[in-house]
């Protein structure tokens, strides 16, 4: 597979006002925050029921990428945050209904995560943290990716590989539980800079990769690799 080259441009963001005001087709944008940066942001009664029902850290992330991907479609469609029609698919994943918009949600510790597209895109974000690698991977991996952590046993390689899956299963949108042991990514790829090649069964899917060592590891995938993302992360900070 040939070396893909994805351009990614940050964004100095320190709120809503600096976002993009559209998203083009061949562009995402991938917008990051702390998960209280948008109290602002007005959520609806049954998001805010949602939350109420969760422990305090799940209902806070929950609340912040409510927040987050409503805040983004106001920009983007030039209305309010309240009146963002979000829908939620027979999968469980929510959708922008009557829109030609995609969108993904991740959260890891105190971040959240939202990409944007004109067509499917998904986004994984993990903190790097003791796992049992060995495990996972027998039990959810590729007998290639087992064997390439078995000969790589570096905390950061399991991350990479588990992020850029979960941000495929997510941009297929069928769901974690059906699809993640269907699921392998490629292992001989150049991680920093290309795509990733991630297999759905027999589909084909592009991840690309961000990391820093010892913390946070990002993943988006597409099915075509979009000539733009435009990053910004809403505390005006560099994370990875």
């Amino acid at each position: 597979m040939t070396s893909i080259n994805l351009e990614w441009k940050r964004i100095l963001c320190r709120g809503l006002r600096d976002l993009p005001e559209s998203c083009e087709v061949g562009r995402v944008l991938l917008l990051t925050a702390g998960l209280d940066d948008l109290g602002g942001v007005p959520v609806s009664d049954a998001e805010r029921e949602r939350a109420a029902v969760n422990e305090s850290m799940t209902a806070r992330r929950f609340l912040a990428a409510r927040r987050l991907v409503r805040g983004i479609f106001a920009r983007l469609l030039d209305i309010k945050p309240e009146n963002v029609m979000l829908a939620i698919g027979t999968n469980g994943k929510p959708f922008l209904a009557g829109k030609d918009h995609h969108f993904s949600i991740a959260h890891s510790g105190e971040t959240v995560a939202v990409a944007v597209s004109r067509s499917e895109v998904g986004v994984d974000l993990e903190t790097e943290r003791q796992v049992d690698a060995p495990a996972l991977a027998r039990r959810f991996f590729s007998r290639e990716e087992v064997a390439f952590l078995t000969a790589n046993p570096d905390p950061g390689n399991f991350f990479r590989l588990w992020t850029c899956r979960e941000a495929a299963v997510k941009a297929d949108g069928r769901g974690l539980s059906s699809l993640l042991g269907k699921t392998s990514v490629a292992t001989e790829r150049r991680w920093a800079e290309g795509g990733i090649e991630v297999m759905i069964g027999e589909e084909r899917w592009i991840a690309c990769h961000r990391s820093e060592p010892g913390r946070l590891h990002l993943a988006l995938a597409f099915r075509k690799p979009p000539a733009l993302i435009s990053w910004c992360d809403l505390r005006g900070e560099v994370i990875l």
